[in-house]
């Protein structure tokens, strides 16, 4: 287990420490163990106040709900009864609701039964991104959420055990600002993150829990209120709404609207009449607070009493701001899915020519977002810097199928996130085996054994070296698996390799990442065999997306939901990229007025940067001095189909001085041609798209075939015949064409055979 990068105090007596490790066991810190069995657990000795945050992580929250699952689990078997307190924001909020319902209601047989499971593992693009659902706001839709909420629903109606009494905080991001008078009202501030805290009582089984707006007056948070019935309670509707506000992605998701009260703006303390509410729109807490840690503290310290027996503390019915200065008697454990163990992927080398100037505002503007989604971190320990030794933090000690893509990757295959839920159980697990190692903590496994526990027996086989391996990974069900394992080895192998070759202190505990710096190659996964097995290096010039698919093409990982077979990754990111165009295009249609436009231009801009995709219609408008052509172009996204190969057709006009003119030229002849055309992927990118084309048919001459003489004296025009065409062109920006058409006119009765040169210049658009 690895501490946020403070100076390590000594504690204060062994408790602490015990409370520290203690947190990686009960990180779901919310109620005794077996509840929902028959018998009554036996608590543990090392009881105490223990509080879980956990981050957002877009698709990477299959992580998270893997690590809280078997966390869950692995708490039941222990049987520990303590006070619970969990903040969340982003995906982290949705996740620490289901942390809730999985420690206080009824245990789940086996991972893949769990309620983070059957949230998190369905939700894929195709569920996210309804075309008839986009509006101007957003381009994802919430019906497939709003279904998962109400199963959600289901399990919360049923009942929580009576012991349950957890604290949970929640960040949300205002659309519009509040105001916030200040100095008697002479200085107004304008707020735009908002921290929400609901008290969650069960209510033993066969009633839903008892929730309520936990905040005072006094707070320095000044917490809004939920809107809640006459006595005070919040339906769960509301907590839903909270969850889908703090999960708001701007972009992808549009604002929910959320009513609330401001805390001493209500007739009575902690009720928020919906007369008394007004309405707002929210977007991601995890804009301006990713990690709402400093929403823990600041809740433990007001709201949890030490008890005086030295046993677990309680939370006061009413807040009490101020009553102590910081909470060292609460083990805080953070979960956050970017948080590893190895050092970080390497970039590709930009070209020369970049220059200082782009790099600057790109490391300005990327420096801003990492700083603003951890200033709350930041302040805390600034504020409070002893909170450093009583805060465990989660280390994810291989690469996640979801990382590439800013975590969107996962959303495309179920695969990755079903990958991923394993490898935040296999991170969980290896936390309490060092508390168990440390021995601080007596460590039991929940039972590995049944449905779903065999993708996690090979996981854990091939990245602990564990003899077995072979029989653990065997079987046609596991065939992806085993890819996303090799996968996942070689990425680690690649930025260890990369680090071990670079001087300076290491600060990762891993051992395959050791093995990797002192020159080893990456193990292979057993019953995984490739035709040829690739360079498992990134390349200089590859991108963590390009590698992470070349690999997964090279091991053939069928791309069951991008509908690729195994051994088409280039297809499989054709598919990504034209399912992000779509998204991107009917975004641009749901635009009012000319905002649709540079809607589609910055889309299709974000789009392009994943993988450039030529539109699958093109038109096009070129002049020469001697021919001018009208054109189309058009594409197909069949598998069957090779990447890059198209079909085209074209008119094309000579002799147009004759046509509009009593002067002389050539004789005015239409050509109709058509064939394939190949745009080859090297040669294709935003800023400029190749072509080569093979085209033939038949020339129409106003002149027709007379003589011999007539069709080699007056040009290639001439005569009716026969035209074969070669083609290579080039496109700027998708609108400028120059291209130069080779033509040959065959011979035939007599008329001997010409050739023509013909270069042009125009415009190319998609209809």
């Amino acid at each position: 287990m690895k501490r946020l990068g403070l100076k390590r105090r000594k504690p204060h007596g062994g408790g602490h420490r015990r409370a520290v490790l203690a947190a990686v066991l009960l990180v779901t810190g919310v109620a005794q163990a077996g509840a929902a069995g028959p018998s009554t657990p036996t608590a543990s000795p090392h009881a105490s106040t223990h509080a879980l945050t956990v981050s957002g992580g877009v698709s990477l929250g299959a992580y998270e709900a893997g690590f809280l699952a078997y966390a869950t689990a692995a708490a039941r078997v222990h049987g520990v009864e303590h006070v619970g307190l969990l903040t969340g924001t982003s995906a982290g909020s949705l996740n620490v609701l289901l942390a809730v319902l999985s420690a206080c209601g009824e245990a789940a047989p086996g991972p893949t039964q769990s309620i983070f499971w059957e949230t998190w593992i369905p939700v894929g693009f195709d569920r996210l991104f309804v075309p008839e659902d986009v509006t101007p706001l957003g381009a994802f839709s919430r019906g497939w959420l709003k279904a998962q909420a109400s199963r959600i629903e289901e399990a919360w109606n049923h009942g929580l055990t009576p012991s349950c009494d957890v604290v949970l905080g929640v960040s949300a991001t205002r659309v519009e600002p509040r105001l916030m008078h200040a100095a008697g009202g002479r200085l107004a501030l304008p707020r735009i993150e908002e921290k929400f805290a609901l008290r969650i009582q069960g209510r033993g089984w066969g009633r839903p829990p008892r929730v309520t707006n936990y905040t005072a007056l006094g707070s320095a948070r000044r917490e809004p209120l939920l809107v809640t019935d006459g006595q005070g309670e919040v339906a769960f509707a509301q907590v839903r709404d909270l969850i889908f506000a703090s999960m708001a992605f701007p972009v992808a998701f549009a604002p929910q609207p959320l009513a609330t009260c401001e805390a001493g703006a209500t007739a009575r303390p902690g009720v928020c009449l919906p007369t008394e509410a007004s309405l707002a729109n929210y977007v991601d807490g995890g804009i301006f607070d990713n990690t709402p840690l400093r929403l823990a503290v600041g809740l433990a310290r007001d709201g949890l009493a030490p008890a005086l027996d030295g046993g677990p503390s309680r939370w006061r019915d009413v807040p009490e701001p101020g009553a102590r200065r910081s909470p060292t008697d609460v083990a805080f454990t953070f979960v956050d899915p970017y948080a590893t163990e190895y050092p970080s992927s390497p970039s590709p080398q930009l070209p020369s020519e970049v220059g200082p100037l782009t790099q600057l505002l790109g490391g300005v503007v990327s420096a801003f977002v990492n700083t603003a989604r951890a200033k709350e971190l930041a302040l805390l320990l600034e504020e409070e810097p002893e909170i450093a030794q009583h805060l465990a933090l989660q280390r994810r000690h291989f690469p996640a199928a979801s990382a590439p893509l800013a975590a969107f990757f996962g959303f495309f295959e179920t695969g990755f996130r079903s990958f991923d839920f394993y490898l935040g159980m296999y991170d969980a697990r290896r936390m309490l085996e060092e508390a168990d190692a440390a021995g601080l903590w007596r460590f039991e496994v929940p039972a590995e054994v049944g449905a779903g526990w065999e993708p996690f027996a090979c996981m854990r086989a091939v990245y602990d070296g564990q003899p077995g391996a072979e029989a653990a990974c065997a079987g046609e069900s596991l065939a992806d698996f085993r890819v996303l394992l090799q996968v996942s080895l070689d990425r680690l192998y690649t930025v260890c390799s990369a680090a071990g070759a670079t001087p300076g202190p290491r600060d990762w505990r891993n051992a395959r990442c050791e093995r990797a710096a002192s020159g080893e190659v990456p193990p292979r996964v057993p019953g995984l065999a490739p035709g040829r097995w690739p360079d498992w290096r990134q390349g200089a010039h590859e991108t963590e997306l390009e590698h992470v698919m070349r690999l997964l093409g090279a091991y053939g990982f069928h791309f069951r939901d991008l509908g690729a077979p195994p051994r088409r990754a280039d297809l499989a990111l054709l598919r990504i990229r034209q399912a992000l165009g779509r998204a991107v295009q009917r975004l641009a249609e749901a635009q009012p007025g000319e905002s649709a436009g540079a809607v589609q231009f910055a889309g299709k801009l974000a789009a392009d940067s994943v993988a450039y995709a030529p539109p699958l219609t093109v038109v096009h408008l070129t002049m020469g001095p001697t021919l001018t052509e009208v054109g189309l172009s058009s594409g197909s996204e069949s598998s069957e189909i090779p990447q890059g190969l198209r079909l085209t057709g074209a008119l094309g006009l000579r002799g147009l001085q004759r046509v509009f003119s009593s002067g002389g030229g050539e004789p005015f002849a239409v050509a109709a041609v058509a064939g394939p055309e190949f745009r080859p992927l090297a040669l294709q990118s935003p800023l400029a798209q190749a072509r080569f084309a093979l085209r033939g048919g038949w020339q129409f001459s106003t002149r027709g075939s007379a003589s011999a003489e007539d069709c080699a004296s007056e040009g290639v025009s001439a005569c009716s015949r026969t035209v074969v065409q070669g083609l290579l062109g080039v496109t700027l920006l998708e609108r400028l064409r120059v291209q130069l058409v080779g033509e040959w006119y065959p011979p035939f009765e007599g008329h001997k055979g010409l050739w023509s040169i013909a270069p042009g210049i125009g415009v190319e658009f998609s209809p």
